[in-house]
Protein backbone atom coordinates (compact mmCIF):
# COMPACT_ATOMS: atom_id res chain seq x y z
CA UNK A 1 0.00 0.00 0.00
CA UNK A 2 1.42 3.35 -0.90
CA UNK A 3 -0.60 6.95 0.59
CA UNK A 4 0.51 10.01 -1.35
CA UNK A 5 1.33 13.11 0.81
CA UNK A 6 1.78 16.37 -0.24
CA UNK A 7 4.22 18.57 0.90
CA UNK A 8 5.59 22.10 0.91
CA UNK A 9 9.67 23.83 0.61
CA UNK A 10 10.70 26.76 0.47
CA UNK A 11 11.80 28.18 -3.30
CA UNK A 12 15.52 27.79 -2.31
CA UNK A 13 15.16 23.81 -1.32
CA UNK A 14 12.28 23.23 -4.24
CA UNK A 15 15.04 24.22 -6.73
CA UNK A 16 17.97 22.18 -5.26
CA UNK A 17 15.32 19.06 -5.23
CA UNK A 18 15.26 19.83 -9.16
CA UNK A 19 18.92 20.15 -9.25
CA UNK A 20 18.97 17.03 -7.77
CA UNK A 21 16.50 15.26 -9.88
CA UNK A 22 17.46 16.40 -13.16
CA UNK A 23 21.23 15.00 -12.18
CA UNK A 24 19.80 11.30 -10.87
CA UNK A 25 17.13 11.47 -14.17
CA UNK A 26 14.12 11.55 -11.51
CA UNK A 27 11.04 13.32 -10.95
CA UNK A 28 11.46 15.92 -8.25
CA UNK A 29 8.54 13.91 -6.72
CA UNK A 30 9.77 10.25 -7.03
CA UNK A 31 13.83 11.93 -5.62
CA UNK A 32 11.32 13.51 -3.02
CA UNK A 33 10.13 10.61 -1.93
CA UNK A 34 13.03 7.98 -1.56
CA UNK A 35 14.90 10.75 0.77
CA UNK A 36 11.48 10.69 2.71
CA UNK A 37 11.92 6.93 2.82
CA UNK A 38 15.79 6.90 3.94
CA UNK A 39 15.60 9.70 6.22
CA UNK A 40 12.30 7.80 7.87
CA UNK A 41 14.22 4.33 7.51
CA UNK A 42 17.54 5.87 9.21
CA UNK A 43 15.29 7.50 12.30
CA UNK A 44 14.11 3.61 12.71
CA UNK A 45 17.60 2.50 12.74
CA UNK A 46 18.15 5.06 15.30
CA UNK A 47 14.97 3.62 18.05
CA UNK A 48 13.29 7.43 16.82
CA UNK A 49 10.41 5.57 14.74
CA UNK A 50 9.59 1.66 15.21
CA UNK A 51 10.77 -0.82 12.48
CA UNK A 52 8.41 -1.64 9.79
CA UNK A 53 9.66 -5.12 7.85
CA UNK A 54 8.69 -4.44 4.37
CA UNK A 55 6.50 -7.70 2.62
CA UNK A 56 8.40 -10.45 1.68
CA UNK A 57 11.50 -9.63 3.42
CA UNK A 58 13.30 -11.11 6.66
CA UNK A 59 13.93 -9.43 9.48
CA UNK A 60 17.26 -7.76 9.50
CA UNK A 61 18.86 -9.60 12.08
CA UNK A 62 18.22 -12.90 10.35
CA UNK A 63 16.06 -14.49 13.06
CA UNK A 64 12.92 -13.93 11.02
CA UNK A 65 10.96 -15.94 8.87
CA UNK A 66 9.56 -15.53 5.29
CA UNK A 67 6.31 -12.98 5.37
CA UNK A 68 3.58 -15.56 4.61
CA UNK A 69 4.92 -17.97 7.79
CA UNK A 70 4.64 -17.48 11.25
CA UNK A 71 7.26 -15.80 13.15
CA UNK A 72 8.70 -18.30 15.42
CA UNK A 73 6.95 -18.12 18.69
CA UNK A 74 3.09 -17.52 17.68
CA UNK A 75 1.64 -13.73 16.55
CA UNK A 76 -1.21 -13.30 17.00
CA UNK A 77 -1.19 -9.85 15.14
CA UNK A 78 0.14 -12.22 11.94
CA UNK A 79 -2.59 -14.37 12.30
CA UNK A 80 -5.17 -11.95 12.54
CA UNK A 81 -4.22 -9.95 8.79
CA UNK A 82 -3.05 -13.38 7.68
CA UNK A 83 -6.79 -14.58 8.48
CA UNK A 84 -8.25 -10.88 6.73
CA UNK A 85 -5.88 -11.30 4.09
CA UNK A 86 -6.72 -15.20 3.12
CA UNK A 87 -10.70 -13.91 3.94
CA UNK A 88 -10.39 -11.49 0.78
CA UNK A 89 -8.64 -13.89 -1.17
CA UNK A 90 -11.17 -16.25 -1.17
CA UNK A 91 -13.56 -12.88 -2.13
CA UNK A 92 -11.71 -12.15 -4.83
CA UNK A 93 -11.19 -15.93 -6.22
CA UNK A 94 -14.32 -17.46 -5.33
CA UNK A 95 -14.27 -19.96 -7.46
CA UNK A 96 -10.69 -21.01 -7.57
CA UNK A 97 -10.79 -21.56 -4.02
CA UNK A 98 -14.72 -23.14 -3.89
CA UNK A 99 -13.34 -26.45 -3.30
CA UNK A 100 -11.46 -25.38 -0.38
CA UNK A 101 -12.51 -27.41 3.09
CA UNK A 102 -13.60 -26.03 6.42
CA UNK A 103 -10.72 -26.50 8.71
CA UNK A 104 -8.11 -26.19 5.85
CA UNK A 105 -5.98 -23.89 8.61
CA UNK A 106 -4.99 -27.29 10.60
CA UNK A 107 -3.33 -28.75 7.66
CA UNK A 108 -0.02 -27.16 7.08
CA UNK A 109 -0.23 -27.73 3.48
CA UNK A 110 -3.08 -25.73 3.05
CA UNK A 111 -2.22 -22.93 5.70
CA UNK A 112 0.82 -22.30 4.03
CA UNK A 113 -0.16 -22.42 0.93
CA UNK A 114 -2.64 -20.29 1.03
CA UNK A 115 -0.90 -17.57 3.41
CA UNK A 116 1.35 -17.66 0.36
CA UNK A 117 -0.82 -16.76 -2.11
CA UNK A 118 -2.39 -14.04 0.18
CA UNK A 119 1.43 -12.39 0.55
CA UNK A 120 1.91 -12.84 -3.22
CA UNK A 121 -0.99 -11.22 -4.13
CA UNK A 122 -0.75 -8.21 -1.78
CA UNK A 123 2.47 -7.49 -2.61
CA UNK A 124 1.50 -7.91 -6.69
CA UNK A 125 -1.43 -5.58 -6.34
CA UNK A 126 1.10 -3.14 -4.32
CA UNK A 127 4.27 -2.87 -6.55
CA UNK A 128 3.70 -5.47 -9.30
CA UNK A 129 5.93 -4.44 -12.55
CA UNK A 130 5.69 -7.13 -14.62
CA UNK A 131 2.57 -8.19 -15.96
CA UNK A 132 4.55 -12.34 -16.35
CA UNK A 133 4.05 -12.13 -11.87
CA UNK A 134 0.31 -11.86 -12.36
CA UNK A 135 0.00 -14.47 -15.01
CA UNK A 136 2.72 -16.77 -12.85
CA UNK A 137 0.38 -15.74 -9.82
CA UNK A 138 -3.00 -16.68 -11.87
CA UNK A 139 -0.91 -20.24 -12.92
CA UNK A 140 -0.09 -21.25 -9.45
CA UNK A 141 -3.69 -20.21 -8.07
CA UNK A 142 -5.14 -22.75 -11.10
CA UNK A 143 -3.14 -25.32 -9.88
CA UNK A 144 -4.01 -24.83 -6.44
CA UNK A 145 -7.40 -24.81 -7.32
CA UNK A 146 -7.23 -28.40 -9.44
CA UNK A 147 -5.63 -29.69 -5.86
CA UNK A 148 -7.97 -28.76 -4.12
CA UNK A 149 -11.14 -30.18 -6.34
CA UNK A 150 -8.71 -33.37 -6.36
CA UNK A 151 -9.13 -33.67 -2.78
CA UNK A 152 -12.81 -33.48 -2.89
CA UNK A 153 -14.75 -32.89 0.35
CA UNK A 154 -18.06 -31.79 -1.19
CA UNK A 155 -19.98 -28.39 -0.74
CA UNK A 156 -21.19 -29.86 2.93
CA UNK A 157 -17.66 -29.11 4.16
CA UNK A 158 -16.52 -26.21 1.81
CA UNK A 159 -15.20 -23.23 3.91
CA UNK A 160 -17.46 -20.09 4.52
CA UNK A 161 -15.00 -17.35 5.17
CA UNK A 162 -16.11 -15.41 8.01
CA UNK A 163 -14.53 -14.68 11.83
CA UNK A 164 -11.26 -16.87 12.43
CA UNK A 165 -11.92 -20.06 14.18
CA UNK A 166 -11.76 -19.93 18.21
CA UNK A 167 -8.29 -20.05 19.06
CA UNK A 168 -6.68 -18.84 15.70
CA UNK A 169 -5.83 -15.47 16.39
CA UNK A 170 -4.65 -16.90 20.48
CA UNK A 171 -1.83 -18.47 18.41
Amino acid sequence: MSRKVQIVLPDPVAAQLEELAVGSHERPSTLAGRMVRDAIARAAEQGQVRQIREAGRRAPSGLGRASWLEPWGGDGRWRQEMWGDIVALRGRYPYALEALQEGWWDHYTHLETLCALAVWRRELDEGGEDPREELFFQAQLAEYAATLRQEGGGIKNAWVPGAPPDGWAGG
